[in-house]
């Protein structure tokens, strides 16, 4: 096989893993499925659910979607050249742990995000008068995900008999960002402490936590940018003004 060949299969598969790991996961729902509560599944990880349970193994959306797609790419390299066969494997044995990294990182941000929009309105809502209880009840279905619908829940818990420190106390087994906030509210309920201005300084605490996240995110832009750079820009301009001024000179010098 000749080399350039085996780069460009190599670039290929190394381009669609990556593009694959940040694959969306399908969210719609669609006719009798929709009704039922379930989320329609790919071929890919159709397959890769069929081969796990012929082996007694438990189904799992990352990992049997990340074996179906290298069964289809051993499929499609495996004639061309049985070391590039191999590259799917690797793929499909580190892309799940990939996604499982990236998701909960994603789910970590989504809570530091949503926590300081989540003690303004606590904020707003015990300075107005209303105690913890009440103001879990207006806040709770107005915070921001995911905070919002885990105070809707511990409101829910706290109106059918379960004590409101244990309610919440769930709530901040979810995430660690929101214990501080939570704390504070436990203390004010259970103790009579004073909540709005330890609320305020909180606020500006947890503003400043996010301002310092975003701020991160920004400066890795760069480095996420380098690799379809160089992977895919950089190709492209080799192959459009490169290789027309080589071709022709070969052109010439044959003729």
């Amino acid at each position: 096989m000749e080399p350039a060949t085996v780069l460009g299969c190599s670039w290929a598969v190394l381009i669609a893993a990556a593009m694959w790991g940040h694959r969306p996961r399908p969210t719609r729902r669609l006719g009798s499925s929709a009704r039922f509560g379930r989320v329609r599944i790919g071929p890919l990880t159709r397959a890769g659910r069929v081969l796990r349970g012929a082996l007694g193994l438990p189904p799992d959306p990352d990992v049997d979607r990340a074996l179906g797609a290298a069964c289809v790419g051993v499929a499609i390299l495996l004639p061309i050249s049985p070391i590039l066969a191999l590259l799917p494997i690797a793929a499909g044995a580190l892309l799940p742990r990939l996604t499982r990294r990236r998701s909960a990182r994603a789910a970590t941000d989504a809570w530091a995000d949503a926590v300081p929009d989540t003690v303004d309105l606590f904020a707003l809502a015990l300075a107005g008068g209303l105690t913890v209880p009440l103001g879990l009840a207006v806040v709770g279905p107005r915070a921001p995900a995911p905070v919002g619908p885990e105070l809707v829940a511990a409101e829910r818990r706290f109106r059918h008999g379960e004590p409101l420190g244990d309610a919440l106390n769930r709530v901040a087994d979810a995430s660690p960002a929101i214990r501080p906030l939570l704390s504070v509210l436990v203390a004010a309920h259970c103790d009579g402490a004073p909540v709005v201005e330890p609320l305020a300084r909180l606020a500006d605490e947890q503003r400043a936590t996010r301002r310092r996240i975003a701020e991160a995110r920004a400066r890795q832009v760069p480095v996420r940018m380098l690799f379809p750079l160089v992977c895919c820009t950089l190709p492209a301009f080799v192959l459009l003004t490169v290789f027309p001024p080589i071709i022709s000179a070969l052109g010439q010098l044959q003729g």
